[in-house]
């Protein structure tokens, strides 16, 4: 398909500079788990019955028992101390009130006050103990036991089968520096509004959608936008859960870089301070059977949608999309609980970033085809604690359509590995440090080609897709705490690249004015030599600031 005159590799270098927007891939934000309050059920001298209200923030995330344990409990001195050792830890499912953990005992507790801390070990961003203080109510009257029985509420029984749907959302108004569509616009007015509806049907079906209405350029009325992100049918029978619909599925254990997260796309010129907000939903089957700590699950994409970047206008230049008509397959083991978590994951299907290709040469101008090529991905990911620390590993291995070391216009077989662990210091200093690696096979130095005319497309090509080098080093820092009480959040992530110095850094800020009221400040900078990864996003550096109220 490679069709060249003079003055192509002139306009491949603007174009592939255009789209080097796809460095932003190597920072993508990790999920975590919501511990909520605990409700207590037994009376001192009972056997101990607690819930736990737990959410996780995001649906993909799947929540077993095996999550969950308990840490030796301190008590008051000069009480007897409880013996928690055969407690009963379950996870129950309530279309009324969500998930939560149900704690029991088969023996009496006789301690009146005692401190309960709940291990965490299997969300991606490492270990999480929540701590209960726990004031169990003195035991019933003995003489006169009915008393008490009788003030007991009765338990509600709800026969409505179709409630009314749970609604959740957020209105937005920000402020960029420049625009991410790389179109030459600078100061941004932006307003949105981010809805999520949940309509329960019956104990185990519902129904999710989630989308944005936005205006990203002051308010112009051309400039209005919306975006349908999740739609999809869930219900449950037995150890099976099935998703039909428009969903988003996200893959990996490791913090921001995750080398398994090949599912679903990404809109990267959404002027947004959070980048979990860029990622949108693919038409999708997915099934997963649980057994015990294990899952299974299996996922059909009977089509593609690619991500969205941002491609400058060049004159003499046409742009076109070639995504062929193709059934996508995953499959993904996980074990969660003991000492480690880990998954097993393979991917066949197309790649969501696409390759260049130069068409043909018309009078009118010069085709440039983005073709999206099949891959598959073979890849595992662990996690783990340590003591103090969170330990996380992560791996795949990338077959491309590529035809061998001459072949520089489709991305060669890569690896591409991430390892490394954080651990948190004080109440709420925590301290991520990843190293990561690439290595290329089939690799051939596109600066020694003879060609006048293919080398400068071919080192374009190589930079593009961190392919410039047989191996690639690097590191991944992020630093977060908390102050004044939880109002304040502050956060530095970098990432850097060894050899050819270049680097990514984003400071941001966010301050809770109130349990609705949050505002968010921030930087986005890019710096490197013009030949380098992040070096050719130096125009895409940006400043912003949001204001956002959520109900």
């Amino acid at each position: 398909m490679l069709r060249m005159g003079i003055s192509i590799p002139c306009y491949a270098k603007r174009v592939l500079s255009s789209v080097i927007i796809f460095a932003s891939l190597s920072t993508q934000p990790v999920h975590a788990l919501i511990i909520g309050e605990i409700e207590i059920i037994s009376r001192e001298g009972e056997p101990l019955l607690v819930y736990v209200q737990i959410s996780p923030t995001s649906p993909d995330e799947k929540i077993t028992t095996g999550c969950f344990s308990l840490v030796k409990p301190r008590i008051t001195p000069g009480q007897e101390e409880p013996d928690l050792s055969a407690a009963s830890l379950e996870l129950e499912d309530n279309r009324n009130i969500g998930q939560r953990i149900k704690i029991s005992t088969a023996t009496p507790i006789n301690a009146r006050l005692l401190t309960l801390p709940l291990k965490v070990h299997c969300v991606p961003n490492g270990l999480i103990i929540r701590e209960f203080n726990l004031e169990l109510k003195p035991a019933l009257n003995t003489l006169f036991p009915q008393a008490e029985s009788f003030s007991a509420p009765a338990e509600k029984v709800d026969v409505n089968l179709l409630q009314k749907p749970e609604l959740s959302g957020s209105i937005r108004a920000g402020y960029f520096s420049s625009s991410r569509k790389l179109d030459g616009k600078n100061d941004l007015g932006t307003g949105s509004i981010w809805l999520k509806a949940t309509q329960n049907i019956g104990e185990d079906i519902s129904v999710v959608a989630q989308g944005w209405v936005r205006n990203d350029e002051t308010f112009r009325a051309d400039a209005d936008s919306k975006k349908l992100q999740e739609g999809y049918l869930k219900f449950s029978a037995g150890n099976m859960d099935y998703r039909i619909g428009k969903q988003i599925i996200a893959w990996g254990r490791a913090d921001r870089l995750n080398p398994t997260d090949n599912l679903t796309p990404r809109n990267f010129t959404l002027l947004t301070p959070e980048e979990d907000d860029q990622r949108l939903g693919s038409l999708a089957a997915k099934i997963t059977y649980h057994s015990h700590e294990n899952s299974l699950t299996g996922i059909w994409l009977p089509g593609m949608d690619p991500h969205i970047f941002p491609v400058a206008a060049t004159p003499g230049i046409f742009f076109t999309q070639h995504i062929p008509h193709t059934n996508r397959i995953a499959l993904k083991f996980d074990h969660s609980g003991g000492n480690m978590d880990w998954s097993a994951s393979y991917y066949s299907g197309l790649d969501l970033t696409p390759d260049i290709a130069i068409g043909a040469t018309t009078p009118s101008g010069t085709n440039v085809i983005f073709d999206h090529n099949r891959i598959r991905v073979l890849g595992m990911d662990a996690a783990t604690v340590i003591g103090r620390y969170g330990l996380r590993a992560e791996a795949a291995y990338t077959w491309t359509a590529n035809t061998g070391a001459n072949d520089f216009f489709v991305k060669k077989p890569f690896l591409y590995m991430v390892m490394g662990g954080d651990r948190t210091f004080l109440d709420y200093l925590n301290i991520n440090i990843q190293y990561y690696l690439r290595h290329v096979a089939n690799y051939s130095d596109p600066q020694a080609i003879t060609n006048p005319l293919l080398r400068p497309v071919a080192i374009q090509t190589g930079a593009l897709w961190n392919q410039f080098s047989r191996s690639q080093h690097g590191v991944s820092v992020r630093v977060s705490n908390k102050w004044f009480n939880e109002t304040l959040e502050g956060e530095i992530a970098a990432v850097a690249s060894f050899g050819q110095s270049n680097y990514f850094i984003r400071p941001k800020l966010v301050y809770a004015f109130s349990d609705n009221v949050k505002g968010s400040l921030g930087l986005d900078i890019y710096r490197g030599e013009t030949n380098t990864f992040f070096g050719r996003l130096r125009d895409n550096s940006l400043l912003f600031a949001e204001m956002k109220y959520g109900f």
